[in-house]
């Protein structure tokens, strides 16, 4: 059992070479690197293509601008190996990390395997090893509505499964522009037999790119709004439970805390879901700093997003 690890690729050409080293290091258990190369302007592509002709477990596609999600399809279509790895083209992984997916996949071929990730933002390194989340908390065996309840957040390069569960997902969302991953790994998680989480290997998060696609825009509200929705109805069909509900309430809030003030549409639409679902229990995201939190609790969510965006303003 090998691995196709599956890249699509826009622009990267700054992170390629370690983004494509990190696979390699993988050793005998790589089978193939699929880079999907989205119709990309700089060197990207030429990059991509000299690891080609260095390497036989490289292969370049060329994918006319499609996005992230067609590239992703159609790695898959290519994909000749029956385990994958997905990973962005500016992200890295981690040592031994298909050795160890391969020997928990063997006895499990129909769970995921996730692990850790950790941001850096240049060279990954053991000082750069820091990460927003408390993996301590996260259970080793979950099943799949245990893990989508708890709403446990993840990088898509921490999981590895096999093609066979992939495929029977069905395609990547080509229509979503935010929260891709989030909608996909929902609809798969579903679908497998559970998640078994490790703390023996670890990926690596590019964090601090201005193109990045999981970065909020306004014109990403519908977007972001038919991702969530995709999310609920995946998460009902399994378990329409007091916390199930909960985690969708709290989905629904975040949206809104996003969302304002643009598309009043849309929010008023999120505020008619949260009436027949639990009462959130988030906090604003946007309230980290103690003179955010103070200026959230005084004035209001609304009012330090307003103050938020001020700020961008005057900074630009």
């Amino acid at each position: 059992m090998k691995f196709s690890v599956i890249i699509p690729c826009f622009n990267a050409e700054a992170f390629l070479d370690q983004t494509l080293q990190s696979c390699i290091d993988q050793g005998e258990v790589l089978g193939e690197v699929i880079v999907v190369d989205d119709g990309s302007t700089d060197g990207s592509h030429a990059l991509a293509k000299r690891w080609e002709q260095q390497n036989k477990k490289i292969q370049v596609i060329h994918n006319p601008r499609k996005g992230g999600q067609a590239a992703r399809n159609t790695g898959l279509e290519y994909a000749r190996h029956p385990l994958i790895q997905w990973l962005d083209a500016d992200d890295v992984l981690g040592a031994e990390k298909l050795n160890t997916a391969q020997a928990f996949h063997r006895a499990n071929p129909n769970q995921l395997l996730a692990c850790p990730w950790f941001s850096f933002r240049n060279e990954v390194s053991p000082q750069q090893l820091v990460s927003d989340v408390d993996w301590k908390q996260i259970s080793a065996n979950s099943s799949p509505e245990d893990w989508i309840a708890r709403d446990v957040h993840m990088a898509l390069h921490c999981y590895t499964g096999s093609r066979n569960l992939f495929i029977k997902t069905g395609p990547w969302d080509e229509t979503l522009t935010i929260n891709q991953d989030g909608e996909y790994f929902t609809r798969v998680i579903a679908q497998s037999e559970g998640v078994h989480f490790t703390t023996d290997v670890a990926v690596h998060y590019r964090r601090g790119l201005s193109n990045s696609t999981s970065q909020f825009s306004p014109s990403k509200v519908q977007s972001l709004f038919q991702s969530i929705q995709s999310i609920q109805a995946v998460a009902f069909e399994l378990e329409s439970s007091l916390r199930m509900r909960q985690m969708m309430a709290n989905r629904w809030q975040h949206f809104i805390y996003t969302a304002y003030p643009h598309s009043p549409e849309l929010i008023s639409a999120a505020k008619e879901k949260l009436k027949s679902l639990p009462t959130p229990n988030i906090s604003n995201p946007n309230a980290v700093s103690g003179f955010s939190k103070m200026i959230s609790k005084t004035f209001g969510w609304k009012a330090l997003t307003q103050a938020r965006m001020l700020r961008s303003r005057l900074t630009l």
